[in-house]
């Protein structure tokens, strides 16, 4: 049996800066983890994945677990 998807965000770190950046619905970026698109289905995870990654001002791009709850979006781990 599989395992069930896990929520992900899309985190990766600005190239100058060295921020920590989210992947939002709009397709930007920001530093704020509550804009971040959350994404609750595999395939569409890993095509908005790829639409990330293409950014040439980003580096280290990757999904990130993620709960969801009352009080918002937190970090899995």
């Amino acid at each position: 049996m599989s395992r069930a998807f896990t929520p992900k965000i899309i985190t990766a770190n600005a190239l100058l800066a060295g921020d920590v950046i989210y992947f939002t619905a709009s397709e930007d970026w920001t530093r704020h983890l509550t804009e971040a698109e959350v994404l609750e289905d595999e395939a569409h995870a890993q095509i908005r994945l790829l639409e990330a990654s293409v950014d040439p001002d980003v580096v280290g791009v990757y999904l990130a677990d993620v709960t969801v709850s009352a009080q918002g979006v937190q970090p899995a781990h």
